[in-house]
C-alpha cells in the first residue's frame, strides 16, 4: 500500500511521516536492554579482569623485592599474606595485605617428639619495607603443604587454602578449615624454601609476633598469641586455623601461589560454605574456583625466582 502523499502551500508533494508502532517500540527497547546488559557484563569482566591482573602483578613484585632484601642483608626473609579488617569501620572492605617478615633468631620449647623438642621460631615484620596491600576481594591460596589435613581420597597438596573471611568469623558462619596464613621463604642466598633452615617439618614451627610481645623481658609464659577468635576448638585449630585478625597462628610455608578474586567465587557460589565439604568443592578443592580460575606463580627451584604461570 503506497504511503499517502500531501501538499505544502507551494504546491509541491512530499510524503507523509509514519509513526513506530507499539510493537516496533517494545523490540527497539529489549534491544537496547540486551546490549545494556551484555556492556555490564563486559565491563564487570573487564574489571574483574584488571584487579586479578594488577595484584598478581603486585604479588610478583613484592616477592622480587623480598628476594632481593634476602640477598641485600644475607637472612631469611619471607611474605606472609595477612587478612585486614577493622570491626570499628565496616564500610572499608576487608584486603590481604603482603608483609615481608624475618626470623628474630628467637626459639622457643613447646613439646617433645620422637626426635626431639618442639620449637617454634618467632619473626617480625621487617623495618623499612612498606607492605603491599592487595585489591579489594583479591585473595591468595596456596597448598595444605604443612600440616596436610583430612579431605578422604583428595591429596592435601590438591587442596588450597586462602585468608580468613573476617566478617563470617562473627557468628562463626563459614569453615575455618581452610584459613591458614600463607607464606613464602627465601634463604641468605635467594634460594626458595618451604621450611626455615636446618629443620624439619616435625621439630620446627614458626609465626609472626604482630604485637612484639614476645620481646619483653622477661617474655610472657606463652608469648604466641593464638587464642583471641573464638572458631576454634582444640590446640590443633588454635594453633594452625586462622579465626581472629591478629592471630599469630602457625605460618604454613607454600611451594606455589595462587591468586584469585574471592569477591566472585562468592557471587557466584550455589552451597552453604559453613560446611567443609561445600567449600572444599566449589572454592579450595582440585575443581573449585581457586584451581580453576586463579594466577598461579611457581618458584624457580634453583634461583628461587618468581614465575607466573599463564593459563
Amino acid at each position: 500500500m503506497h504511503a499517502q502523499r500531501t501538499s505544502t502551500t507551494s504546491g509541491a508533494p512530499i510524503r507523509a511521516l509514519r509513526a513506530f508502532t507499539i510493537v516496533e517500540l517494545l523490540v527497539v527497547i529489549g534491544v537496547i536492554g540486551i546490549l545494556s546488559l551484555l556492556t555490564t557484563l563486559g565491563a564487570r569482566r573487564l574489571t574483574a579482569g584488571s584487579r586479578l591482573a594488577s595484584a598478581t602483578n603486585a604479588v610478583t613484585s613484592a616477592l622480587g623485592n623480598a628476594r632481593a632484601a634476602a640477598i641485600k642483608d644475607s637472612a631469611v626473609t619471607g611474605i606472609v599474606f595477612r587478612a585486614t579488617y577493622d570491626p570499628a569501620k565496616p564500610q572499608l572492605p576487608q584486603r590481604v595485605e603482603l608483609i615481608t617478615i624475618r626470623s628474630t633468631g628467637e626459639r622457643s620449647i613447646f613439646g617433645t617428639t620422637a626426635i626431639g623438642a618442639r620449637m617454634v621460631e618467632r619473626y617480625r615484620p621487617v623495618l623499612g619495607i612498606p607492605s603491599t596491600v592487595l585489591p579489594e576481594g583479591i585473595k591468595v591460596g596456596g597448598p595444605m603443604y604443612d600440616p596436610p589435613g583430612s579431605f578422604g581420597s583428595i591429596s592435601s597438596e590438591l587442596v588450597l587454602a586462602t585468608q580468613v573471611e573476617i566478617k563470617s568469623l562473627v557468628n562463626c558462619t563459614e569453615s575455618i578449615e581452610f584459613n591458614r596464613s600463607i607464606a613464602i621463604l627465601f634463604g641468605a642466598d635467594g634460594q626458595f624454601l618451604t621450611r626455615p633452615p636446618r629443620s624439619s617439618i616435625d621439630e620446627m614451627k614458626c609465626y609472626v609476633d604482630w604485637n612484639d610481645n614476645g620481646g619483653l623481658v622477661p617474655p610472657p609464659e606463652d608469648p604466641q598469641d593464638v587464642q583471641l577468635g573464638n572458631c576454634a576448638s582444640g590446640l590443633f585449630e588454635q594453633f594452625w586455623l586462622q579465626d581472629h585478625p591478629d592471630d599469630e597462628n602457625n605460618l604454613m610455608f607454600v611451594p606455589f601461589l595462587s591468586i584469585y578474586d574471592d569477591k566472585v567465587a562468592r557471587e557466584i557460589k550455589r552451597l552453604d560454605w559453613s560446611a567443609d565439604a561445600n567449600m572444599l568443592t566449589e572454592l579450595t578443592g582440585p575443581a573449585g574456583f581457586i584451581a580453576q580460575f586463579g594466577d598461579r606463580i611457581t618458584f624457580n627451584r634453583f634461583s628461587g625466582i618468581p614465575e607466573r604461570k599463564v593459563r
